[in-house]
């Protein structure tokens, strides 16, 4: 039975990389980007595994949204747990904006070169959604955290 905290039911969220074990904690719901769009899961949700793409991934938790970059990766889904391995994982507050706008640029060059392999446009193409994604979720957190000091 899905545990419930102030009302609400939550699962609970592991998200691996190579490197570290980057969140664990329970939630409410979550949106991941994978290869065939936005996918959102919320307790109790069919069994499945899903393959997911670079980009943003939004979590509710006690009542908050949060996000987080993503890089490729798998996201094993059931009732009441999400499993998500990918190679990198990262906090708004983590990013470099200049590294990550320096990254899109390597990436765009590298996939509009004639001698990139089919192979290699292929991680560039990731390399790309991977920088983009950084951008945007780092500029939004830091006009956040300018309005929330504002206050």
């Amino acid at each position: 039975m899905a545990a419930k905290e102030q009302g609400k039911k939550k699962m609970m969220l592991e998200v691996v990389n190579p490197y570290e074990v980057f969140f664990e904690g329970r939630i409410e719901s979550i949106v991941l980007p994978t290869v065939d769009g936005q996918y959102g899961i919320m307790p109790g949700h069919s069994p499945i595994v899903v393959a997911v793409a670079p980009g943003i991934a939004r979590v509710e938790m006690d009542g908050e949204t949060k996000v987080f970059t993503v890089s490729e990766g798998f996201a094993e889904i059931g009732q009441h747990v999400v499993v998500i391995v990918c190679n990198a994982a990262e906090w708004p507050s983590e990013i470099d904006i200049e590294r990550a706008e320096s990254a899109l640029e390597r990436a765009k060059t590298r996939f509009n070169s004639v001698t990139t392999t089919e192979e290699q446009r292929l991680y560039a193409q990731h390399a790309m959604e991977r920088a983009k994604a950084r951008i945007t979720v780092a500029k939004e957190w830091e006009k956040s955290s300018k309005n929330h000091s504002e206050l």
